[in-house]
């Protein structure tokens, strides 16, 4: 008798499927004004649902080293968030709507969790990318992708009431704050010696990237819905 074996490429391949069947219905939802609604109140389940897994098969896949880094980059970034929130001297002035789910000291909690995930996706791709002695030139790539997720991702996330800057644009010290923050958290993840070989969190965060990108150009293209 055979034991059925799941391994990490099969495991990987049917759960961002399953996560990019999701997202397109979510971008179907959000372009139309009826189901958005509904869309909006299921945004911070998904999104801790989904997060959850991609961080529990890096874990299983790299270690626990992978923990020992998520945990305090949670805690820094979410800090900073509420710094930024409570001055406007991180990003600018800005403050969060209702969508992202219960707040603490004015900042959803998930917001820092994403933040672990969209470093950790990147910084595993960078690391993929520059095979380097050291860390430095794979933070500084993942920098700069962290960057270019945010920058497909704001102009969609004001829209949905995310957050809302207090100003007519989004500051350019919002991305450089992005860029500074991202080096800084990604450079430990050196520290994390198993590579692994899960693609599955950099395949999550493209998948987000993606419903962002898909989103905005469906609103564009129809703007009467």
């Amino acid at each position: 008798m055979t034991h059925y074996t799941w391994d990490t490429a099969r495991r990987d391949r049917w759960g961002l499927i399953i996560v990019g069947f999701f997202f397109i219905v979510g971008v179907v939802g959000h372009v139309y004004p009826s189901l958005r609604p509904l869309m909006l109140i299921l945004t911070p389940y998904l999104l801790l649902i989904f997060g959850f897994i991609a961080l529990s098969f890096s874990i299983k896949d790299r270690g626990f080293g992978v923990l020992f880094w998520a945990i305090p980059t949670f805690l820094v970034t979410f800090g900073l968030e509420v710094l930024g929130v409570s001055t406007g001297l991180v990003f600018g002035p800005y403050e969060y709507g209702d969508v992202l789910g219960s707040k603490l000291f004015a900042v959803p909690p998930i917001i820092g969790f994403n933040w672990v995930l969209v470093v950790l996706g990147t910084a595993t791709f960078a690391r993929r990318f520059f095979k380097t002695p050291n860390g430095t030139l794979s933070a500084f790539g993942a920098a700069l992708l962290c960057v270019l997720f945010d920058f497909i991702m704001e102009p969609l996330a004001i829209r949905l009431g995310y957050w809302r800057w207090f100003g007519p644009t989004i500051p350019l010290k919002n991305y450089i704050a992005w860029f500074l923050i991202a080096y800084a958290a990604a450079l430990p993840t050196w520290l994390i010696r198993k590579p692994g070989t899960s693609v599955f969190v950099e395949g999550y965060i493209i998948i987000q990237g993606l419903f962002f990108f898909l989103t905005r150009l469906a609103l564009a293209l129809f703007p009467s819905l």
